[in-house]
């Protein structure tokens, strides 16, 4: 199937963004490669380096491309600092909106880990205390799986 209507149904080798650039970025693919996974339609955004303006990652779709989803802004996250996190959320938000979703991937991490529970937890508090968070916050792992968090929830996360 591939690229239909400027998006991908089927994981591909080499993707490309909306302007025909090749997508490099392995956490955006990573997310976006789930979507499709999910029955999804996935858009790379394009980037716009000559002006210097910050867009978000990636549109998502039904595969059909009649409704649109969600608009993403995915940061890779390598730290095991909270604070990082909570700044990688911040400028998440800073280029989706506050319409948005902000995806964290986690290369490496294990989503059983009570250590990894601990840093989304205290990372993800920090970012609502400075009110950072705007919208839905996804955490993803190697591993394929996602835990979502609700922008208003304040408190231990339920992971």
């Amino acid at each position: 199937m591939g690229r239909g209507k400027g998006g991908y149904t089927s994981i591909q080798v080499n993707y490309k963004d909306s302007g025909g650039r090749k997508v490099t970025d392995s956490g955006t693919i990573f997310v976006a490669e789930r979507y499709i996974d999910m029955g999804y339609e996935a858009v790379f955004r394009q980037r716009h380096d000559e002006i210097n303006a910050k867009t978000y990652d990636l549109s998502i779709k039904t595969c059909n491309d009649e409704h649109f989803i969600k608009n993403i802004e995915v940061k890779q996250t390598t730290s095991n600092n909270p604070s990082q996190l909570a700044k990688n959320i911040k400028e998440g938000f800073q280029q989706v909106g506050s319409d948005g979703t902000v995806a964290l991937y986690l290369p490496g991490k294990s989503s059983n880990s009570q250590a990894t529970k601990d840093f989304i937890t205290s990372g993800y508090n920090e970012a609502l205390r400075k009110n950072h968070v705007k919208g839905n916050v996804e955490v993803w792992f190697d591993d394929k799986t996602r835990i979502t968090l609700n922008g208003g929830y304040y408190g231990k996360i339920r992971l």
